[in-house]
């Protein structure tokens, strides 16, 4: 199967998508309605369908950051006046930026609103026994616009790590100050931290307007990976001979759409958590699509820093392999900051991989912005990334991992 039959099926859903729903909050009607587009699409060639409902509350895995930097102001307040509570304040903070933020726990998630989303899974059978599953996955839902990208640029990325570190030095010039007692009082050294919080204080401010409440686009994060995973349940439908007969041997296909992506990977988490005695009982492997916008940047993502998350050795070579065959330039990658669906599938014991068409090295302007539209992605970048999938899945059905 040659996924150049699929370009412009491909390109002009992500079109109607973005003029007829528009940006998907997580967990919000459009990103349902998207949820109801696919499933009738892939109902209509054929294919089992189910819509799993699960809850989760989207809004605090990052709804907690501007509360993050009145905790920093707080605990800087109290480091002069009671070093104790400063200790506690800060303490508070940085739990919630590492758990929360950065190993996506659900630290904070019971003092926000629930809300319900939907995955939309399609499930494609062989002709013959099931001997192995690929899980194939993208998400709907698309980003809160992060100011400081926007407005910072390149410039924002630093400002956000030295904003989320600078809970240390309240957290640790507390807690010495504590134990040095009444002889704080004389060393000069406290008062030099002191200053330093004070000093770091407006690069922590700028926290409370580091992303709004206005929902970007989203085309090519990750509404161009939903278009890939629609042209992969249309293209194994279109391989059927004349006799519907399916076309891998003894390869089962899992399309999940996932939601709330974006709200820290709920979707994929609610998922795995209600299948992952099914995703054990049978070799099973995810494969994942996320940023899809320029080919010329496909990369094949080993390990996602933030999660600790490392995909199997074995995908990864594949990848590379499938790339070398089709004479395509393909990336080893890490995601140093944040993480992706595909973690949620590692961390659980589930092989899988992580396939983007984006650049990862450097920050994009179209990423978690209202930039992110569909000017910016290159048809081909969806061509590459269908048929990246399309042989993958046919290797291991014929030959395993």
């Amino acid at each position: 199967m040659r996924a150049d039959a699929y370009r412009e099926y491909m390109y002009d859903l992500i079109a109607s998508v973005l003029r007829q729903i528009g940006p998907r909050e997580s967990c919000s009607d459009n990103e349902r309605r998207l949820g109801q587009l696919l499933a009738e699409r892939w109902r209509g060639v054929g294919h089992e369908v189910r819509v799993e409902r699960f809850t989760c509350h989207p809004k605090a895995f990052l709804g907690f950051v501007p509360f993050s930097a009145l905790l920093y102001l707080a605990a800087t307040v109290f480091y002069w006046v009671w070093p104790p509570l400063c200790v506690i304040l800060a303490a508070i903070s940085s739990a919630a930026i590492v758990l929360e933020l950065l190993r996506y726990r659900e630290f904070v998630d019971p003092l926000f609103p629930e809300a319900e989303g939907e995955n939309v899974v399609a499930v494609i059978q062989p002709r013959a026994e099931v001997r192995q599953r690929v899980v194939v996955s993208a998400h709907q839902d698309s980003a809160y616009e992060f100011n400081l990208w926007y407005f910072l640029k390149t410039a924002g990325v630093p400002i956000m790590v030295i904003a989320f570190a600078a809970i240390l030095v309240p957290l640790v010039g507390g807690a010495a100050k504590v134990m040095a007692g009444t002889a704080a009082a004389d060393a000069r050294v406290f008062d030099i931290i002191g200053y330093v919080c004070l000093g770091l204080y407006p690069f922590v401010g700028l926290n409370l307007f580091f992303h709004t409440y206005s929902v970007v686009p989203g085309a090519m994060d990750d509404l161009a990976g939903i278009s890939v995973l629609a042209g992969l349940a249309k293209a194994l439908a279109d391989g059927r001979d004349g006799t519907a007969t399916p076309v891998l041997a003894h390869t089962e296909v899992v399309v999940l759409a996932a939601a709330a992506e974006e709200a820290g990977l709920r979707g994929a988490k609610r998922y795995v958590a209600a299948h992952l005695a099914e995703l054990k009982a049978l070799p099973t492997y995810g494969l994942f699509v996320d940023g899809v916008y320029d080919e010329r940047h496909l990369t094949v993502v080993h390990r996602e820093v933030s999660t600790g998350t490392r995909h199997d050795p074995r995908l990864v070579a594949l990848a590379k392999d499938i790339a070398k065959r089709n004479g395509w330039s393909i990336r080893g990658g890490v995601v140093p900051f944040g993480s992706t669906d595909a973690s949620t599938f590692s961390l659980a014991g589930v092989p899988a991989v992580l396939l983007l068409c984006q650049d990862i090295v450097h920050l994009v302007p179209n990423y978690h912005t209202r930039l992110d539209t569909i000017d910016r992605v290159r048809p081909q970048s969806l061509v590459v990334t269908l048929q990246m999938l399309l042989d993958m899945i046919q290797h291991i059905d014929e030959h395993g991992v």
